[in-house]
């Protein structure tokens, strides 16, 4: 028979087993939950170009080479898509950078970990039918605007542009148009104008809906608009996520970056064979002409221009005065850490 020392030592060698089993799957969910494999990104607007490098590294299954397992949320605009964030339906956003610098100024903490955007591509576009009567953004004043939706980047343009000239950034009701349902709240004339992106402006532009009366879609647009550059679109998550989950963040920025790259070393024909039909709403060929005209807007390397982030605070104070130098930590809204990998 076994003596009672035995049996004890049995019992705590067994326990003890156990308790190094239960130790390892506390470990490995801990693991799993903090280098997460499934992830979702909201978008205020898949398919306009500013987003362009998230479908195709989607679809060319760049994010899969890397692990992840993507979901899509596509939102109306920006200010939802980092709302989603901010509550947790979200890991990361495909966004507009002045958004990281707005929500440190509420006390939240975001940063840009790669750049999509050198260029805006914001487009106040004017409908055709009053063509003679908007020349500036005065002759806009206490007239229906649309913007994707408020708090967006089209919003903010729209607030800047007023700010810029002298106005009440308050002073033109805003309309939540959306997207691609901008194209019919312009035709119904429910909208004097709006803010948008290609491809949706070069499509009103050659149906003769509407036309250009502030556009950032090049250089020199961007330069006369927000004074400088102005590095607008790319992904950005919030401090938390880039603190406690690098593996996950160097991931999505490794399938970003081959997008890019993508991007540069193909033509538009190419490029537009890997979009969803439903993106092509002028029909394909008007969409790749449209994208040739753009491809000067994406970034080559995903990196945050040295003068970029000062020049859009610059631009935001107009909006917001309270949105200061001295009360913004610009170095803690972006990082290119994760290119240096």
């Amino acid at each position: 028979m076994d003596s009672a020392d035995g049996r004890a030592s049995r019992r705590i060698a067994s326990i003890a087993s156990a308790l190094i089993c239960v130790l390892l799957i506390l470990i490995s969910l801990a693991a799993c939950s903090t280098e997460r494999a499934t992830l979702t990104i909201s978008v205020g607007g898949q398919p306009l170009f500013a987003y362009l490098p998230l479908t195709l590294a989607d679809r060319l299954g760049y994010f899969r080479d890397e692990g992840l397992s993507i979901r899509i949320a596509d939102l109306r605009g920006g200010s939802e898509a980092m709302a989603a964030l901010l509550g947790g339906s979200a890991d990361f956003v495909t966004g507009y950078y002045e958004h990281t610098i707005r929500a440190q100024g509420q006390g939240k903490h975001l940063r840009m970990v790669v750049l999509f955007d050198r260029l805006p591509g914001l487009v106040l576009m004017v409908g055709a039918r009053y063509a003679d009567r908007v020349k500036s953004i005065e002759d806009l004043v206490g007239q229906p605007v649309g913007v994707t939706a408020p708090g967006s980047s089209t919003d903010q343009m729209l607030k800047f542009l007023l700010g810029k000239h002298g106005l009440n950034p308050q002073s033109i009701p805003v309309v939540t148009a959306g997207t691609t349902t901008m194209i019919a709240a312009l035709e119904q004339d429910q909208i004097r104008a709006g803010v948008t992106l290609d491809p949706t402006a070069t499509k009103l532009e050659k149906d003769g809906t509407a036309f250009a009366l502030y556009d950032t879609r090049t250089e020199q647009g961007a330069r006369d608009v927000f004074g400088g550059t102005w590095p607008a679109g790319g992904i950005y998550t919030t401090e938390e996520m880039v603190t406690n989950n690098p593996k996950v963040v160097q991931s999505v920025v490794n399938a970003a970056i081959r997008a890019l790259e993508y991007i540069q070393s193909h033509s538009a024909e190419e490029i537009a064979a890997n979009m969803p039909e439903e993106f092509m709403a002028g029909g394909r060929e008007q969409y790749i002409g449209a994208l040739k005209a753009n491809l000067a807007m994406f970034s080559r390397d995903g990196r945050m221009p040295e003068e970029g982030p000062a020049n859009v605070l610059k631009t935001l104070q107009l909006v917001d005065p309270n949105l200061t130098p001295a009360g913004i930590d610009l170095a803690a809204t972006y990082t290119n850490d994760f290119l240096n990998k």
